[in-house]
Formats: structure tokens, sequence, C-alpha cells
């Protein structure tokens, strides 16, 4: 068995390893999409007040999402992508850390179950090229989706301990509770339901009595619910929702975009929520009578829950995209790391069995755990080296048009062609294919592209048939 001192400096070892790798993608991604285009408002800035200004014109004319935008905001001021990639990579870091205080189950410095939450991030998030690997995505969701686990493992920690109240305590979890309910709509509604739940299982607890309410708790809801409506009051939400198109109405409509969300379940999130219920029947088996069952997977039903609920969320638009599945596939992550520590963590044979017996059927219980976290994160690494390659040779491709475009800007050129990408190096970490230049000029990429460099089109060429550089 390794030792606690191995155990910890291992443990330390893989957060240390997972921002560096993380760093080295965001700096091989380059700026595109909608960098391009809030980039250029923010170059219009003099101050950070005026970066303020700004994002409040924001939320009157296009979204709530303040939280996540004024980050984005700050990091496009300061002119330097790598101050962007290194927190980035450090956030990545912190949330990953933040899931695996979420699983109860775990023993200290849990390696097995912090590879596995790792394995997590980086192959079941079906959007990472958008969540983490693209500057306006990480913003809008890894950055959020990481206030949000910090504001639910706070509160959660304080819950259990039943903290006494203070002032401290107080302000942290309002400012951290007033960020989470602003963050996105679906995932800032599932941190609601999940202070809700919790305080009304304390009272439960506490034979439906409210003398264990304190100010602290009051105040984490209060403040969620506030940050929550400044959000959903944006007129800018109103005005996008007003231009969405829909093919039914009325009931219908909500009975389409409830077949989207189960159909964007099962394409993206299968593996994840089978992985839930056979961890479910595992417990059903292991468990002695129903009060055992419901004590062990308690905190996995509830993240199961609280996922489902923030995926559900979406019926109420017209249409999502996989990106916004964030904070739900977050959830789901929690629940299923915990059937997986109850599964590592849970002796199989007790009571009446051998000792012979007992002793083999733990050797193969760890050894198919071990086996199964080393060869994750053994494919893992393949994949990133693979990957990374063609992170850097789209890397360079930008590189070089922009070299190219900036040289024709400083000719004065008004009507310029550009050369697409070269479509054999896409991959599930790269948004830069969805975001490329079109043929069409009118295309909205290719007006960022015109808007930044100052011509009047920018048409796109296929990259075999260019010739310029």
């Amino acid at each position: 068995m390794i030792q606690n001192k191995t155990k910890k400096n291992i443990f330390f070892l893989m957060a240390f390893i997972t921002f560096i790798m993380v760093a080295v993608y965001e700096y091989l991604t380059p700026v595109m999409s909608d960098d391009i285009f809030y980039g250029g408002v923010v170059s219009g800035a003099k101050n950070i007040f005026d970066l303020f200004g700004q994002e409040y014109d924001h939320y009157l004319h296009h979204s709530g999402r303040n939280v996540a935008h004024i980050i984005l905001r700050f990091f496009l001021f300061s002119g330097n992508k790598v101050i962007f990639d290194i927190v980035a990579a450090l956030v990545f870091t912190l949330e990953s850390t933040l899931i695996y205080l979420n699983v109860d189950s775990r023993e200290k410095y849990d390696i097995r179950i912090y590879g596995v939450i790792l394995c997590f991030l980086w192959f079941f998030d079906p959007a990472i090229s958008n969540t983490v690997f693209w500057e306006t995505g990480a913003c809008n969701y890894l950055f959020t989706g990481t206030i949000v686990l910090g504001y639910v493992t706070l509160f959660r920690k304080h819950l259990k301990l039943e903290s006494e109240n203070s002032i401290g305590l107080m302000i942290k979890l309002a400012l951290l509770g007033l960020l989470a309910g602003w963050c996105n709509e679906n995932t800032s509604g599932g941190v609601i339901l999940v202070t809700v739940i919790l305080l009304a299982y304390k009272w439960l607890q506490n034979n439906k009595s409210f003398k264990f309410l304190k100010p602290w708790m009051v105040i984490s809801l209060v403040a969620n619910l506030i940050g929550f409506a400044f959000m959903i009051a944006s007129p800018g939400n109103y005005s996008r929702a007003e231009g969405a198109d829909e093919e039914h109405t009325g009931f219908m409509a909500l009975m389409a975009r409830f077949l989207k969300i189960v159909l964007n379940i099962k394409e993206n999130y299968l593996v994840l929520t089978v992985m839930f219920v056979v961890l479910i029947i595992f417990v059903a088996y292991v468990a002695v009578d129903k009060r055992k069952f419901m004590e062990m997977t308690r905190t996995m039903r509830f993240f199961g829950f609280i996922a489902l609920a923030t995926a559900f969320a979406l019926i109420a638009v017209p249409s999502s995209q996989i990106r916004t599945y964030y904070g739900a596939g977050l959830f789901l992550m929690i629940a299923v790391a915990n059937g997986v520590a109850i599964f590592a963590n849970t002796k199989l044979l007790s009571g009446s069995a051998s000792d012979q017996e007992k002793g083999l059927a733990f050797v193969m219980q760890q050894t198919a755990v071990t086996s199964a976290v080393v060869v994750a994160l053994l494919i893992l690494m393949f994949s990133y080296i693979e990957n990374g390659a063609n992170l850097a040779r789209i890397k360079r491709e930008f590189n070089e048009r922009d070299a190219y475009l900036q040289e024709l800007a400083d000719k004065g050129e008004i009507d310029v062609y550009a050369p697409k990408l070269r479509p054999q190096w896409d991959n599930r970490f790269s948004f830069a294919y969805q975001s490329d230049l079109d043929e069409d000029y009118h295309f909205w990429i290719n007006q960022f592209y015109a808007e930044k460099y100052g011509f009047d089109t920018v048409s796109g060429v296929e990259r075999e048939e260019w010739t310029e550089y």
C-alpha cells in the first residue's frame, strides 16, 4: 500500500502536471471568434472604469452574464494572452480540486479518485474546445463553473460543520453566493436549487424546525437570488429571445425542446449517465438494507438530481448549444466520482466470508480500480501529445495568416483574400474550425477580421488553392 506521504506527493504532482498540460494547450490556442470582436471593443477603453461602462452596455443590449464578461474584459484589456493562459490553467486545476472535495467517500489524498476526475474533465466535456480552450468560452464556462463549485463546496462544508455565524463567513458566502447566482442561467439556477435542497434537508434532520438556521445560511440564499435576478433581468436577454426562431409554439415547442435535451444527453453524456446507473446498482447490491443504500448514495443521488435539473432547465430557452450543458456536466461528474469512490473504497465481502475470500476480493477490486485509472491516464497522455501537435500546427497557420493580413493592412488593401485552415488538423480541443473564415465575405467571422484590420471585405480561400505563401 502507498503511504500517505507518498500519496500526498503524487496528488500534488498530478495537480501540477494538470496545470502544465492546460497552460500549454491554452498557449497553443490562438485568439479567435468572439475574442476578436470583444478585443476590438475593449481596445477602445482608456482605463478599467471604461470596462465597467462597456459591460453595462453589454447588460442592456446582449446578456446578463456580466461576471463572465467582466473577467473576459480584464484579460483582453491586459493585452497579454499569456496572463490568461496561466490563470486559466490555475482555474482548471482548482476546478478539478473542488470536484474532488465534493466526493464524500474519498480517502485522504485519494490519487485514484483525483485521476478519475481529471479523465472526466478531459474526456467527457463534449465542448471542451468551447468551454476551456477558447478565451471567451473559458470565461463564460470554466471560470464561472469554478465560481459555482467554490460556492457549493464552501456552503456544503460549513453546513455540515454547522459553523457558527461570523462576519467573515457572512461576507465570504454573500460575495461568492452573489457571483455564483450571476454566472450562467441554468447553472446558477442549479446553485439556487443546491442551497434550497441542502437547507430543506437540514430542516428535516432537525424535526422540521428552523432552530438550526443561522444568518450566514440565509444570506447565502439571498445572495444567490439577487445575483440570479440581476442576470435574468438583463434587457439584452429579451431582445435575444425575440430573435430566436422556433418551428413549433406552445406545448409542442416545449416538447421539441425536451426532446433536444434528451438527445443531447444521449449523444454527449451517455457514458457518464451509464456509469451513474451502474454504480447505483452496485451500491444497491452492496448495501445491507434500504437505509444503508440511501445513506451511501445520498451525495451521489443529490448531485445526479442537480445535474438533471440543470440540464432540463434549458427547456426555458428556444435553443442552446452543447457548451451550455457545462454546469450540468460538472454536477454529473461529481455524482459519478462519488459512485466510483464508493466502489473503490468499500469492501466487497464481509460477515461470514473467510479471510482468504475477503483478501482475494479486495485484491481483485483494488487491481481493477487502479488499473482502470492508470490505463485511462495513459490514454489521456497519448491523446494529449497527438492533439497538442495538431494545436501547434493550427496556431502556426493562424500566426502566418495574421501576419499576412497585417501586411496587407499596412499596404492599404481594401478587399483581400486569406487562406482557410488545413482540414486534417481538426480535433476536439480546438474551436478554430468552427470559427474559420468562409468564402462568403458576409460571414460573421469574416466581418470580424475585416473590422480588425480595416478592410472592406475578407474572403476565405481553400488552403490547397492558396499560393501567396
